[in-house]
């Protein structure tokens, strides 16, 4: 799975193209609730049909021997570049479609799933924290692989806990984020560039 921005395809179709040369029984599914979560220029995705067209001539010059049939586009619905409704840039609306994605991942019949998604929304869909630099503007390296498995947590359903990681999730600190999403609480004297929460070492 992979969120519909271009960098994201390109990322998937670049580090699993082996596989999705070899095994047609692996989906490629891409997923608009994986996307970034600002309404910046470089978050916002294209229209499905300027979208296939722009990774139709991508993969060709890449030549990795396989096209746009390879993925499936079902998910790809009008209005998912829009940044409005549930792909909106507030807090409510990024926590509201994490949520939905993990529920989707953890019911998904899969025995594993690879995502590839964004540094910023990860935190959203881990709830974690922990690792979280603003310098950065999130906790993850480009074309970083994590894993995660499925634990109850507080008897509150099933979360994502992150296979070697820190042992204690942190929740987001004051303020992330509020230069980029509505309805986060503003902090006042701190730049949200220099919070360092921790190196997921706890």
């Amino acid at each position: 799975m992979a969120s519909p921005l271009i960098r994201t395809i390109q990322t998937a179709c670049l580090g699993f193209g082996d596989v999705l040369n070899t095994r047609p029984d692996v989906k490629f599914i891409l997923v608009p609730f994986a996307q970034e979560i600002a309404n910046q220029p470089c978050d916002i995705g294209y229209p499905q049909a300027e979208l296939k067209q722009k990774i139709a001539a991508w993969l060709a010059q890449e030549n990795l021997g396989f096209g746009i049939g390879r993925m499936d586009w079902s998910l790809v619905e009008d209005g998912w570049n829009s940044k409005a409704g549930p792909y909106a840039a507030t807090l409510e609306a990024v926590n509201a479609r994490a949520a939905v994605l993990r529920a989707t991942l953890y019911a998904h019949p899969s025995e594993a799933v690879v995502l590839v998604t964004h540094g910023a929304f990860l935190h959203f869909f881990t709830a974690d924290w922990a690792s979280f630099d603003g310098s950065k503007g999130t906790g993850y390296e480009n074309c970083e692989f994590r894993k995660f498995t499925w634990e109850a947590e507080n008897g509150d359903g099933y979360h994502l806990k992150e296979v070697g990681g820190a042992k204690i999730k942190m929740g987001r600190p004051p303020g992330v984020y509020a230069h980029v999403l509505e309805g986060i609480e503003m902090v006042e004297g701190q730049n949200p560039r220099q919070i360092k929460v921790g190196n997921g070492k706890i």
